[in-house]
């Protein structure tokens, strides 16, 4: 008993209720409503025996009335039961049944009042058969005419009415299964039956009296023509609106989402709850989106390992091996000193400390328009003017290693920095199935001879004298020059440069 309470409560606060009343208050209105047209408005003197106070005929319309509501109730109830049970216990369902018993709820329930209304037509069209044939033959004419138009509106309510269930159903999965009328077949049946069929009563009570079937004169058609033209414009204005909502609703839903994904929001989807076009749209659409914020993760990814202008470089173009000449600044990072300092530290303090130091690096060769080309062991190589061409790269690569000195100071990692600029072959070097994108060339070497010597240097910056000379003059104010050595590997001799005093130097 408890269970049931606890079901009646869930099912007082959902949509349900409001799908039965809507569902049910159209087939009454409709069914009254024809009753009430044929009549008053059918101009056959048999018309009189309809008279729903004490007749044989009105008993019978009454008595099946109250019968179809209960019937049409049970039916729906029984055929949707495993939906309600789903809502209350979604674990314990197939969801592909669900699914589909879902999409097709709209369907099943036109389905279902069709039914209803045939058994209604055959035991009226027998009962007026046993007062006349041409009274059977209007009534058969008139309730089926009428069963069409409320079948059209039921479909249109029922498929507004469960969208909330539908975009439940398939907010997991989606597939393209043409689970409901195609958007074409529903805007023509809904024209047909909510417009056209009141006018096609219309041409039929012409059709009849001229030949013969009615006696009144075409003139006294007047009042029932006049009804079916009311019913056109009620029914057909209710049809086209419930249409156009099925049609437009989506629409807007996919348009407000598209202008929260140009506002940057990556992260937005649209309900699913229609299995025609509309719905494969709307599956379509969050597919698209989760493969955008796929390549968007992948994108993040990448550049992190290789730097944010090489992965957008190599998405926007076809990467090949080999390279390019540029001119470029170059600057070393390398720690002093790590071999000792591990041995003292463990693995993960060893870890946790590199990556304090290379967050500190990252951030300043970014903020200085420069690009991290590799990290290797406890060094870091950055390079300014590739791949992204950079205008004085040269005087850019200089702050850095200023900016880096000062904030590098409080940790307890310390390394030695080295700048140099010159020409290099800026590409892609290794294989065709694993490659990356690297600099090489006489200022990468020079630059890493440099930090050695700016380990044992005050200040541990260095630079030379060619690569100063290229940087503007403002930045060649904040260096001077040192003597001249000759570096490992090279056989000439090279003027050395570092910051004005490091405490001067860190001002800046």
């Amino acid at each position: 008993m408890e269970r049931l309470w606890h079901g009646f409560k869930w099912l007082w606060g959902t949509s349900w209720p409001l799908y039965a009343a809507s569902v049910l208050g159209t087939n009454v209105v409709g069914a009254v409503a024809i009753l009430f047209f044929v009549r008053f408005f059918i101009p056959i003197p048999e018309v009189e025996l309809l008279s729903f106070q004490g007749s044989v005929f009105g008993l019978i319309s009454m008595i099946y009335l109250v019968l179809a509501v209960v019937l049409g109730i049970v039916v729906t109830f029984l055929l949707f039961r495993p939906v309600l049970e789903w809502q209350l216990e979604p674990d314990e369902h197939d969801p592909n049944m669900v699914r589909n018993l879902v999409l097709r709820i709209p369907v099943l329930q036109t389905g279902i009042v069709v039914v209803v209304w045939a058994i209604g037509i055959a035991i009226l069209t027998a009962a007026a058969w046993q007062v006349s044939g041409q009274l059977a033959l209007v009534m058969f004419v008139a309730t089926s005419l009428a069963c069409f138009v409320v079948a059209v509106l039921t479909y249109l309510q029922a498929e507004r009415l469960v969208r909330p269930v539908a975009a439940t159903a398939l907010a997991r999965r989606f597939e393209d299964a043409t689970l409901e009328p195609p958007i074409k077949q529903r805007l023509y049946m809904t024209w047909f039956t909510t417009s056209g069929v009141p006018l096609i009563g219309i041409m039929l009570l012409f059709i009849a009296q001229a030949n013969s079937f009615f006696t009144q004169t075409p003139g006294e058609l007047i009042p029932a023509v006049f009804a079916l033209t009311i019913t056109a414009l009620i029914t057909g204005s209710l049809g086209t609106a419930f249409a156009v909502m099925s049609v437009v609703d989506p629409i807007k839903e996919l348009q407000d989402a598209i202008n929260r994904v140009r506002r940057g929001e990556r992260n937005t989807q649209v309900d699913i709850y229609d299995g025609s076009e509309i719905g494969v749209l709307q599956a379509g659409f969050n597919e698209m989106m989760r493969g955008l914020n796929e390549r968007q993760r992948v994108r993040d990814i990448f550049g992190r390992y290789v730097g944010a202008e090489v992965a957008q470089k190599a998405l926007e173009e076809k990467p090949e091996l080999g390279g390019e000449d540029r001119r470029v600044a170059v600057l070393f990072v390398d720690v002093i000193g790590s071999t000792t300092f591990a041995v003292h530290h463990t693995p993960e303090e060893v870890v946790e400390e590199l990556n304090r130091f290379f967050e500190i690096v990252v951030d300043v060769v970014h903020r200085n328009k420069g690009v991290i080309n590799k990290f290797q062991g406890d060094a870091a190589l950055a390079v300014f003017g590739a791949p992204v061409s950079l205008h004085d790269a040269t005087s850019h690569a200089l702050q850095a290693a200023r900016t880096l000195r000062h904030e590098l100071s409080g940790l307890e990692l310390q390394a030695g920095i080295g700048v140099a600029a010159g020409h290099v072959v800026a590409g892609h070097i290794g294989g065709s199935d694993r490659f990356e994108y690297t600099v090489i060339g006489d200022a990468v070497n020079a630059a890493a001879r440099l930090t050695e010597l700016a380990k044992e240097t005050p200040g541990r910056v260095l630079t030379n004298a060619a690569t100063l000379r290229a940087a503007n003059e403002v930045e060649q104010q904040r260096w001077t020059l040192m003597k001249s050595v000759e570096l490992r590997g090279r056989n000439k001799m090279t003027q050395l440069a570092r910051p004005v005093r490091s405490t001067m130097a860190d001002r800046y």
